[in-house]
């Protein structure tokens, strides 16, 4: 299920709904995970087209020979196959062609097996088999209102960055000369404001605090 809350604009939340075979916090968390993370659909549609192309060649190939009406060669494979005859293995050029290949494959690999940046922030109701998916944008929101409520900040900018454990990068400006402990007290609000909104991982919080010098 999804649903839109917020009060119109650019700042609407999705928060997408979705039962999970979880009864504990922990493999709901899990679970969370595994359904928001990012699906990596360009790496995927790149090696699926690649296998398309390389095994379409190939069957036509080996079909049309079979059949005894092989397909004719251009000039450009026929040009190619002399090439690779021609060509010995420690030749720099083929050495540098497999070195290429090899280097997309395990690129492709990782980032099959590694988990992308995905646009959702993980949230857990631990008393429900539920997990919800709250929009980055949104949540950094939640956490900009958050600081404002402290006494003394004016300006506010949050962006959470990071791999794998996410980072809430706080950017905070303050009219004081001498801000004090507001570094700290900044940091708690974004900790407890993630701790109502129920993030299933709480973020490490940085706060760089900008204030009055002269």
């Amino acid at each position: 299920m999804e649903r839109i809350i917020g009060d119109g604009g650019a700042r609407d939340t999705v928060v997408q709904t979705l039962e999970i075979p979880a009864p504990d916090r922990s493999g709901a968390h899990r679970a969370a995970v595994r359904l928001f993370r990012s699906r990596r659909t360009p790496a995927a549609v790149l090696a699926a087209a690649l296998l398309t192309v390389a095994g379409t060649a190939t069957a036509t190939r080996v079909i049309s020979t079979l059949l005894g009406h092989p397909v004719p060669r251009t000039r450009a494979v026929a040009r190619v196959g002399r090439l690779l005859r021609t060509t010995a293995w420690g030749d720099p050029v083929v050495l540098a062609l497999a070195g290429g290949v090899a280097l997309t494959g395990l690129l492709l690999l990782l980032a099959a097996l590694l988990p992308g940046r995905g646009s959702v922030a993980t949230l857990v109701w631990g008393t429900r088999r539920c997990a919800l998916g709250v929009e980055r944008a949104g949540l950094c929101a939640a956490l900009e209102a958050a600081v404002l409520d402290v006494p003394g900040i004016a300006e506010v900018r949050v962006r959470m960055r990071g791999m794998p454990r996410r980072r809430a990068v706080v950017h905070a400006a303050t009219g004081y000369r001498n801000p004090g402990t507001l570094r700290e007290i900044v940091a708690e609000a974004v900790r407890a404001r993630g701790d109502d909104i129920g993030l299933a991982r709480a973020p490490r919080v940085v706060v760089r605090l900008d204030w009055r010098r002269d």
